[in-house]
């Protein structure tokens, strides 16, 4: 299948950083085969057309941290710190989830994450089998991750190694899968050490929470008498590739210990506002090479999943936590939120709109009320847009929205499924 997209500005977020002002792209199969500006010379006949008039092509977003299926939680347990929210909220209430909860929450997840622009998400959850069905139906390119907490680690790894081999084995381009311990305070030395030796037999990366609150960093100082960055280096959790939640409390010593492991921080400034967690240092990170990306967290410390919020959010916040105005501009905001996104998931080939790259991009509408006038792409998508302005979703070479409507997914039964669910759980 061929795709044509044509008369369209494309930002290409390539090494180059290429913005072309009318031009065109054009897709074989799963894989971006031109981009030019110009017109297209050859012939069309069997090519699906899209008139990008008016419209900015640039690549899908990248969430590098997200729990999917806690849209199920959205709004519930409100107004608690991290810790008090987790025991006497969040956990009980995840202990009723069965199957059918994780593959409605995920479904409804999905459509949220494609209507504002996600193409690709880094999950962390329980029954992840079920996450990797609502994701292949949808299109989505997704990364899972079984969630390896408290004294069920054993169990837990054991099904986040049979999830590898299934992954292996079925070699869906668009699935990947990372070992995902929970965190440094909720597990042992012991675990950490045998989900850094699991993920190194399998060659998979590790996702994990990393210094989210200061609670966490004094759990970690009266055990061990170390950060939860150098108790990580110690287990040789960082001798995997690592995609490390939150980083929020690191000192001068955990920042030299990620740039050298090249371990890549997410950076979630909206749930680390609304629980009141801190502010990650992202410029001093960004400026020491650290391969910064970002992520919204799950949707009930959020609440949505929305990465143009998350992208504003994340780039103000570091304008008034360094009081400088020049930090985290718009192509430094949403270089972290493409190109370091595909580089921390370990994607080849992902993240720019660029020959030989896969075909993940999303179509923009400039044509909005607050899109205009354009006079920096880069400012008007980063502070400008709210993601409404994604009318077509392109994945894989495949479209999944076109003019704002899902090509197979049936939106209104996720929805109306959800809230008859969720009449029953609370």
């Amino acid at each position: 299948m061929k795709i044509l997209i044509k008369n369209a500005m494309i930002l290409t977020m390539d090494e180059n950083e290429n913005i072309i002002n009318r031009g065109y792209v054009l897709i074989n199969n799963n894989v971006i085969e031109q981009v030019s500006s110009g017109d297209f010379q050859g012939q069309t006949s069997d090519f699906t057309i899209i008139d990008g008039k008016g419209y900015c092509v640039m690549p899908g977003l990248i969430n590098c941290h997200t729990h999917a299926a806690m849209t199920l939680l959205r709004g519930y347990g409100e107004g608690l710190p991290l810790m008090r929210w987790l025991n006497e909220k969040i956990w009980p209430m995840e202990a009723k989830f069965k199957e059918k909860h994780i593959k409605l929450g995920t479904e409804l997840a999905v459509i949220e994450m494609l209507r504002s622009g996600t193409t690709t998400f880094n999950d962390m959850y329980f029954l992840q089998n079920i996450v990797k069905e609502a994701a292949i139906e949808s299109g989505m390119r997704a990364v899972l991750g079984i969630a390896l907490i408290g004294d069920k680690w054993e169990s837990q790894l054991k099904d986040a190694c049979n999830l590898a081999d299934t992954v292996i084995n079925e070699k869906n381009d668009l699935i990947d899968t990372m070992f995902s311990p929970h965190s440094p305070y909720t597990l042992n030395e012991e675990a950490l050490k045998e989900i850094s030796s699991e993920a190194k037999r399998y060659n998979k990366g590790i996702h994990i929470h990393i210094s989210e609150t200061q609670d966490e960093n004094n759990i970690i100082s009266n055990k061990y008498n170390m950060t939860p960055c150098e108790l990580l280096e110690k287990c040789g959790i960082f001798k995997n590739k690592t995609v490390a939640a939150h980083c929020v409390h690191l000192s001068k010593n955990d920042m030299d210990i990620l740039s050298n492991y090249k371990v890549s921080p997410v950076y979630n400034p909206q749930s680390n506002m609304k629980l009141a967690s801190g502010v990650a240092k992202a410029g001093e990170m960004l400026e020491m090479g650290i391969n910064l990306c970002l992520g919204t967290d799950g949707t009930s410390s959020n609440n949505n999943l929305n990465m143009f919020e998350e992208m504003e959010t994340g780039a103000m916040l570091q304008k008034l936590y360094y009081r400088d105005a020049t930090k985290f501009g718009g192509k430094t905001m949403l270089k972290v939120s493409t190109v370091n996104g595909a580089k921390a998931l370990n994607i080849k080939n992902l993240g720019s709109i660029k020959k030989g790259y896969k075909a993940d991009m999303i179509l923009i509408n400039l044509n909005k009320p607050n899109m205009i006038p354009l006079y920096d792409i880069y400012s008007n998508i980063v502070f400008s847009a709210n993601g409404s302005e994604v009318e077509y979703v392109i994945i894989n070479g495949k479209i999944i929205m076109e003019k704002g409507n899902f090509v197979k997914i049936d939106e209104e039964k996720i929805k109306y499924e959800c809230n008859k669910l969720c009449s029953t759980i609370v």
